[in-house]
């Protein structure tokens, strides 16, 4: 048996992983992208037809389908490992119904004329046999934007539970049972190093390939589907995560009792309040080392109100939706959260760091920041948001820093600079630890952490009350907001007035609220400009003005054009602003319901009810032509696809002028 070594190839580049990988060039050397047979352990005689220029498939095949994949469009022949990363978004997850990988790529490559850019055998060596940047034939349609995989199980057990007896065919296994369309079927279930090796390289193509996340179909928030998608025509172009075949074809059921949600909860770790609510572990989270939602609704409850108090009873300012600056309502997109000085800061959901900033402390205390852009799902809904974590430690100065400070990336940025990343993080991750903001001269420095959920999205929800604020610039007009707030309806917003709404548990009446503005954090509009606006404002001088935006808002700031660009952040700076903790209480709840409901009412698999896979529904070698894999841009080029650009392949347009 070969040695792995975990040389994973994308784009004609090699990037060693941590999983046991042999690429084409290694071991048994199975290079899908030969026209030729390639012996294997299981081949049949004759072997191969011997013709003119070779040894070809068995039977005259048509002339396309000697080669068995094809170019992305819009990335050619040769693609570079960052056009592929750009472009690939989604993991068709296949069985092989074959006793071994050596039997699988005999039966692709040799008898159909398929190809799978992995296969993971019984021992859980994992085989690549093709380069990431070409298109495999695996998955039809859905070939375009996708990798795919073969995890070696002889799937149904119902006629043939013997299969696996006396190892001729590897090793034991245990029988598992799945309903899919509607369909209930006894399986048999994935080894343990399978799974292991697949979740390892699972890890891996998070860092590697951006723009595919560890999402799966869901039925309901957090429920996963076990039926075909509807509009999985449509959606091959929007979709991003792991797919079943089943989930893209009424007619497969493979990888049939694969457990998604569990293998993608492996890889995207636990949610989590971005700091503890009670500022320290209860005595029994001590060993979890992250302050993880609880999954009762009471509890999570009442953990969401003593984070309100950390800002709204005990910060004395950094309230939600806005602060005062002198007498005028300044918009304030996020929350400040007290702690602990030192204390961790969390990720509270999965997603890639985007961009940081750390260095020194400023006259305002820290600066220094973490930006996180998560893509979920929720149900049949997609969530993009971003999270913004200000005024956190100096961590490559921490004793512990975080984990995301050891990359590459990070390494060759430059202390007080913006850096931009792309580093995928798990929920629960450590991303930074609480500093202080405030002037350390005038003692009212306070240890605490600036907390920020934005999106360009407005989730249409009954939660959420939309407020357009865009109109006031960095400044709100909103009546909705200042009504409540401006208590003796001077039409100025004081800051006593601003403590004791909130002491008087007003924030409820703004919990809800979404507020559309410019960021906080933009360079534009210009600050200088902006602050020579209100009256409070008009006996300083113009000078006067412009050193105090340098002093204490400029350090701050860090929304440009560049950053923008690389975080796919709007230029304009205007965006979506949601309070974090209701955020965070309303996308749990969601989860707690659903699971609550499907408990009732949801999928259910009777062992009584269990029936032979029916011959309209196939594994993936029920049909011996191999033409339910190829689409029929596959075998016919479509000319809207030499049109393609990069940008219109990541953003799943197909060429303007082909009308589509």
């Amino acid at each position: 048996m070969v040695k792995p070594s975990g040389n994973l190839i994308i784009g004609g580049e090699v990037f060693n992983i941590n999983a046991p990988l042999v690429n084409w060039h290694e071991g048994p050397k199975w290079d899908a992208t030969s026209e030729y047979c390639i012996p294997t352990n299981t081949e049949r005689a004759p072997p191969c037809m011997t013709t003119g220029g070779g040894q070809y498939p068995y039977g005259p095949p048509p002339l396309p389908y000697t080669r068995r994949y094809a170019w992305r469009p819009g990335l050619g022949p040769n693609p570079k490992a960052s056009a592929v990363k750009a472009v690939v978004k989604q993991f068709v997850v296949h069985h092989d119904g074959c006793a071994s990988a050596d039997m699988c790529f005999n039966v692709l490559h040799n008898e159909r004329g398929l190809s799978v850019h992995f296969l993971i055998d019984n021992e859980g060596t994992i085989y690549q046999t093709i380069d990431l940047g070409l298109m495999a034939y695996h998955a039809s349609d859905w070939n375009t934007y996708s990798i795919g995989v073969e995890l070696c199980n002889f799937g149904e057990a119902f006629r043939r539970p013997d299969y696996y007896e006396g190892g001729r065919n590897g090793p034991r296994r245990d029988f598992a049972y799945c309903k899919i369309n509607g369909n209930t079927l006894k399986a048999f279930d994935y080894t343990a190093p399978q799974i292991e090796s697949f979740t390892r390289l699972g890890r891996e193509l998070l860092r590697l390939l951006p723009n595919l996340p560890a999402e799966y179909p869901q039925s309901s928030p957090g429920e996963p589907s076990w039926e075909t998608m509807k509009d999985a025509a449509i959606r091959r172009e929007t979709y991003a995560g792991y797919v079943g075949h089943y989930h893209i074809n009424t007619q497969k059921w493979d990888p049939g009792p694969f457990d998604f949600r569990k293998f993608c909860t492996q890889l995207r770790g636990s949610l989590c309040f971005p700091v503890y609510p009670r500022m320290e572990p209860k005595p029994d989270d001590r060993d979890r080392q992250r302050p993880v939602l609880p999954n009762d609704s009471g509890d999570l409850r009442q953990a969401t109100k003593l984070l309100y108090a950390l800002n709204e009873e005990k910060a004395d300012g950094g309230f939600f939706p806005i602060g005062p600056w002198g007498e005028s309502a300044l918009w304030h997109g996020g929350i400040h959260l007290v702690g602990k000085r030192d204390a961790g800061v969390f990720a509270p959901y999965p997603g890639r760091l985007v961009a940081a900033r750390m260095g020194r402390d400023s006259a305002i205390g820290s600066t220094n920041f973490v930006l996180l852009r998560h893509e979920m799902t929720l149900g049949t809904r997609k969530v993009q948001f971003y999270s913004l974590y200000m005024h956190l430690a100096n961590e490559p100065k921490h004793d512990k820093p975080a984990e995301w400070t050891t990359k590459d990336g990070w390494k060759k940025s430059q202390p007080g600079q913006v850096a931009l990343l792309d580093e995928p993080i798990e929920a629960g991750a450590l991303i930074g630890h609480i500093a202080t903001v405030g002037p350390a001269d005038a003692n009212l420095a306070r240890p605490q952490v600036h907390v920020e959920f934005f999106s360009e999205q407005f989730i249409d929800d009954p939660q959420w009350q939309l407020i357009d604020g865009t109109a006031g610039g960095r400044f709100c007009e909103a009546p909705e907001i200042l009504g409540s707030i401006d208590a003796n309806h001077d039409g100025k917003v004081a800051r006593e007035e601003l403590t004791q709404f909130f002491a008087s548990y007003g924030g409820e009446t703004v919990h809800r609220m979404v507020t559309l503005h410019v960021s906080e954090w933009t360079f534009e509009p210009n600050w200088g400009d902006a602050l020579r606006v209100p009256k409070d404002f008009k006996t300083m001088k113009p000078a006067e003005i412009d050193a105090m935006v340098a002093e204490q808002i400029t350090p701050g700031l860090w929304w440009d054009a560049r950053v923008a660009k690389h975080c796919r952040l709007p230029a304009d700076g205007v965006v979506h602003h949601y309070h974090p903790v209701t955020f965070i209480a309303w996308f749990k709840n969601q989860l707690i319901e659903s699971a609550a409901q499907a408990a009732k009412t949801g999928h259910k698999v009777d062992e009584r009810e269990v029936r032979e896979v029916p011959k309209s529904i196939t594994d993936d070698f029920g049909d011996k032509a191999g033409t339910s894999m190829r689409s029929a841009a596959d075998v016919a080029e479509d000319p809207c696809n030499k049109n393609l650009t990069l940008e219109q392949m990541v953003q799943g347009f197909a060429a303007p002028e082909c009308n589509q």
